[in-house]
């Protein structure tokens, strides 16, 4: 039986708890079921992502949501943090989230609305987005950075191009950068090149259509070392978390990318 660690669930979303305005998107995920194991895998832990499926001005998103939810159940749930940096206090919200026990902060660029190297002074010197690298370099904390379009309400998918994380990776080397779904679908080749050749960039492949992966990135098994499973779930009609593990598996067949890998790279 297969372990995995599924480093990309949203579990407000599948709880059916996000704002009205993106509650269109709860008929593409109607069906779901967040099963846990079946005859060929079990899901060992969940990494909670607190980002709404859709545009949004809030300074968290769901991440109290998601913290209720992994109080009652610690064994299974990890937590990214989150935080908007033209909608937040930063300071003090990461040092909060920080004081729960996140594992890494997520940065949503798309639904944000901000460029992933806007703290830049070239860029409009966005100060609160530098705060966040700072912070993330000074409590040695992985950053998941959304890459690749979005279609939920609001989406600005011109921040989707994970050319910006270079920047980023060049400014703060120590940060550990992750690529949230490996710029589906429009930037594949421009993720993949990033995760092979800079050090500290890393691909995570959720919400990839799993029969397409070795399609769309048919020398994934050159860097499998810097490669992370997630589910994006809850998906589409009808996602089955364990099955939907398998499939994954069942293509990839690296047992390294379903679970050892984010257990290295985000220190599980």
């Amino acid at each position: 039986m297969i372990k995995v660690i599924d480093a990309h669930v949203h579990y407000h979303i599948f709880a059916r708890k996000i704002p009205e305005h993106c509650k269109e998107f709860l008929e593409n995920v109607e069906g779901t079921k967040m099963s846990l194991k079946n005859d060929n895998v079990e899901i060992e832990k969940i990494l909670l992502v607190p980002s709404h499926p859709c545009y949004t001005d809030e300074c968290y998103d769901g991440f109290y949501i998601d913290n209720e939810e992994r109080k009652r159940n610690p064994d299974l749930y990890l937590q990214w943090g989150e935080v908007n940096p033209l909608k937040c206090n930063v300071k003090e919200e990461l040092d909060k989230q920080y004081s729960l026990g996140i594992i890494g902060i997520k940065l949503h660029p798309v639904h944000h609305a901000f460029k992933p190297n806007a703290y830049r002074e070239e860029e409009g010197g966005l100060k609160e987005l530098l705060y966040i690298y700072e912070f993330a370099e000074d409590h040695d904390l992985p950053i998941l950075i959304h890459t690749g379009t979005s279609i939920g309400v609001g989406s600005r998918n011109k921040y989707a191009d994970p050319i910006y994380v270079d920047d980023v990776a060049k400014d703060f080397p120590k940060i550990r950068l992750i690529l949230a779904h490996a710029g589906r679908p429009l930037w594949y080749d421009t993720a993949f090149h990033m995760a092979r050749f800079t050090r500290n960039i890393f691909l995570e492949i959720s919400s990839i259509p799993p029969k397409n992966i070795l399609k769309v990135l048919p020398r994934l098994n050159e860097i499998s070392d810097k490669v992370i499973y997630g589910s994006d779930f809850p998906a589409f009609k009808g996602q089955d978390l364990a099955e939907y593990a398998f499939q994954v598996y069942s293509v990839i067949k690296d047992e390294k990318i379903m679970r050892d890998n984010a257990k290295r790279i985000l220190k599980i």
